[in-house]
């Protein structure tokens, strides 16, 4: 009789299978396009840790919590920036576990997060009674902190990790077409998430908006994981894109332009790379832009004399400018350099921010959505291909680890960097400049990237 040892280390390991609880290589199809749509699902259930997730958020948690929104921006920072500290190590734990145990953790940790959210006024009374001795504005500061960079790590960071270079691994000559295909959805989500969160948060009030997402994105999202992910083909006995390999295939009449690197670059070499840090800083720079657009979006549209419901409603065309630039640059993606797709969105991404300073007039509406859609579209492509492009799968999870560690970076300074703006200044306009620099300089750097 086996024991009960035994028993279990055989049930664990059938919850691990790649063959459990169904088979991918038996599938009629490629399982691929399962992956495809199953990351498409795990990036937007990514999305109450995104910084579009957190600024709907953000006026009630300044009334719940007493402080002001530079204190709360800040602690936004500090906890992203804890959260992004902790990345570049998530990116080897994706490596060596696999995309499938990763996005459990994450789904669990983020629905967790969320719990912790809409109960912070009750957790607030009751460490004001503890510790007694502190301030209010301290302990608010403090709880925000560890809140924001709970939700930051397993959203933005680690759900998205995982799901992102998961797709990454299935598909090489069709990996710009399925980046387009996923874009579609992504952004389109991405982009109309706040109208629907506001929606949530007006129907039931915003703790129990928080609870329901909780159950969405943690219980709901870990099982769907646990089902749908798988690392990479060749652990399920498949191949990327789906291709069958017979003794008399020539693969000298392939169709791929743009290979691999024959031998994976290492990570300390990619950390020397200029291509890696252009790139880096070009998709870095979207974040900051765009967090800070997101987060303090209430506000700016308030100054601009918007309401929410007006300010929210800009969301729709950015989407629909996002989803037709995004299926645009996959298609490109596998006939171009790449350089040439980061200069157009440092372009675009220049032209969404300087339209801030304008966001009550027409003319800066559509500024905002074209320049910060594209920019938004081309963000998606360029984040999945560039980086097996240039460096190979074999270390994939490290490198985006590293990629994302500064888009979350990124997105703790500039909604910090926003609030001090209107705190100092009275206005936002010392921000948007100041941000307007930056995808000047990426777009001259970008022009010295070595064909690829």
């Amino acid at each position: 009789m086996p024991s009960p040892a035994s028993s279990q280390n055989r049930f664990l390991g059938l919850l691990k299978s790649t063959d459990f609880p169904f088979t991918p290589r038996k599938f009629p199809f490629f399982y691929g396009w399962v992956i495809l749509a199953a990351a498409v699902v795990g990036t937007l259930m990514s999305m109450p840790g995104q910084t579009m997730g957190v600024g709907v958020f953000t006026d009630f948690l300044i009334e719940a919590t007493g402080l002001n929104r530079l204190s709360l921006s800040t602690a936004y920072m500090f906890g992203t920036i804890a959260s992004s500290l902790v990345l570049p190590f998530s990116g080897r734990l994706l490596d060596a576990k696999g995309s499938r145990f990763v996005v459990i953790l994450a789904a669990t940790g983020l629905g967790s997060s969320l719990i912790l959210l809409g109960k912070v006024e009750v957790i607030l009374k009751g460490l004001l009674d503890f510790f007694s001795l502190l301030s209010q504005p301290i302990i608010s500061f403090l709880l925000m902190v560890v809140v924001f960079a709970l939700m930051r790590q397993f959203g933005q960071g680690l759900m998205t990790l995982s799901s992102r270079t998961m797709l990454s691994k299935w598909f090489e000559r069709k990996r710009g077409l399925t980046t387009g295909i996923s874009g579609v959805f992504i952004s389109f989500g991405f982009s109309s998430s706040p109208m629907f969160l506001n929606w949530m948060i007006s129907r039931s009030g915003w703790q129990s908006a928080s609870f329901q997402l909780a159950f969405i994105t943690g219980l709901l999202m870990a099982i769907f994981g646990w089902i749908f992910y798988r690392d990479n083909p060749e652990e399920c006995g498949l191949m990327m894109d789906g291709v069958v390999v017979t003794e008399d295939d020539d693969h000298s009449k392939s169709t791929q332009r743009w290979p691999e690197p024959e031998i994976p670059v290492p990570v300390a070499q990619v950390r020397r790379s200029y291509v890696f840090w252009t790139f880096n800083a070009g998709l870095g720079l979207h974040a900051l832009i765009v967090t800070a657009l997101t987060f303090h979006m209430a506000s700016l549209g308030e100054v601009a004399g918007l309401d929410r419901t007006q300010v929210f409603s800009l969301f729709l065309p950015i989407s629909v400018v996002s989803v037709s630039t995004n299926l645009a640059a996959g298609w490109l993606s596998d006939r171009i350099q790449l350089k040439y797709l980061l200069m157009a969105k440092m372009v675009a991404l220049f032209i969404g921010t300087i339209s801030m300073l304008f966001i009550g007039s027409m003319l800066g509406k559509i500024g905002l959505a074209v320049g910060i859609g594209m920019s938004g579209g081309l963000f998606a492509c360029l984040a999945a291909v560039t980086w097996p492009r240039y460096f190979g799968r074999k270390y994939l999870g490290a490198i985006a680890g590293l990629n994302m560690a500064t888009l979350v970076f990124g997105s703790a300074i500039g909604p910090a960097l926003f609030g001090f703006s209107q705190s100092f200044f009275t206005s936002y306009d010392s921000a948007v400049w100041l941000s307007a620099v930056g995808p000047v300089i990426v777009l001259a750097a970008s022009f010295f990237i070595k064909k690829h």
